[in-house]
C-alpha cells in the first residue's frame, strides 16, 4: 500500500466517524422534540434543526466521499486512478456538505433557542428561509441567550395579554428552558466543529485523490489501463 492509499484509507475511516456524529448529534433536537409532546414537527427547541445541517449537510453529503475513499484502498476494486480521482472529485461535495453544516449551525448558535427568541416554541414562528442565511452580515452572534438568567420577556404592563400568553406556553414544556438552551448549545457547537473538521478531512482527500491520480496506485493489473 502506497503512502495515497494510506492517507486515504484515514481519511475515508476518520470522515465516517465524523459523519456518524454529525447525524447523532443532527438527531438529539428532533427527539428532544419528539419527547416534548410526542409529535414531529410540533414544537422545535431551534428552527434550524429542521434544516437538518447534521443529516444533510455532515451527514449524507460526506457518506459519498467516505464510501470511494474507504474503497479506493489496497486491493479494493477502486483502487486505480479513476477510483482515486472519484473520491477527489466526492470530497467536494463533502466539503459543501461541512460547510452547510458549519454555517448552519453558526447561525443557530448566533440565533439561540426558538424560545429565547419568541418566548416560545411553536413551529409557526419558524420564517427562516435561504435568505437568512445568505450574509454573515446580517449575524448578530450574541450569546446572551444562554448567559441570561432566563429568556422570558419582562413584563409589560400594556401587553399582559401576550405576557400571560408566553409564560402559559413555557410553563406548559417538559423540557424547562435551562434544558433547552443547553441541548441547543450542544448540538450546535458540536456540529460547527465537525463541519469544520469535515472540511478539512474533505480538502486533504481532494489532495490524497488527485495525487492518487497522477502519480497511480499499488494495484497491477495488465488490463487496467488506468494505471
Amino acid at each position: 500500500m502506497t503512502c495515497v492509499e494510506t492517507w486515504t484509507s484515514c481519511n475515508g475511516f476518520f470522515l465516517l466517524i465524523l459523519a456518524l456524529l454529525a447525524i447523532a448529534f443532527n438527531l438529539t433536537p428532533l427527539i428532544a422534540d419528539y419527547v416534548e409532546d410526542g409529535r414531529l414537527l410540533y414544537s422545535p427547541i431551534s428552527c434550524y434543526e429542521w434544516w437538518l445541517p447534521g443529516l444533510v449537510g455532515g451527514g449524507l453529503l460526506v457518506l459519498p466521499a467516505v464510501a470511494m475513499s474507504l474503497a479506493a484502498r489496497k486491493k479494493g476494486s477502486c483502487n486505480s486512478r479513476c477510483g482515486m480521482l472519484a473520491s477527489s472529485l466526492l470530497s467536494l461535495v463533502g466539503i459543501i456538505g461541512a460547510a452547510y453544516c458549519s454555517i448552519l449551525s453558526i447561525f443557530a448558535i448566533g440565533q439561540g433557542p426558538l424560545i429565547c427568541e419568541t418566548g416560545s416554541n411553536d413551529i409557526s414562528k419558524c420564517d427562516y428561509t435561504l435568505a437568512n442565511i445568505s450574509s454573515f452580515g446580517d449575524l448578530k452572534f450574541d450569546l446572551a441567550w444562554f448567559l441570561n438568567t432566563t429568556c422570558l420577556q419582562t413584563h409589560d404592563p400594556g401587553n399582559a395579554t401576550t405576557l400571560g400568553m408566553v409564560q402559559e406556553r413555557f410553563y406548559d414544556l417538559k423540557l424547562n428552558e435551562d434544558t433547552q438552551k443547553i441541548i441547543h448549545i450542544t448540538v450546535f457547537v458540536a456540529l460547527a466543529i465537525i463541519g469544520l473538521l469535515e472540511g478539512v478531512v474533505g480538502i486533504s482527500q481532494t489532495a490524497a485523490g488527485l495525487f492518487g491520480f497522477i502519480c497511480g496506485t499499488s494495484k497491477k493489473n495488465r488490463n487496467d489501463y488506468d494505471d
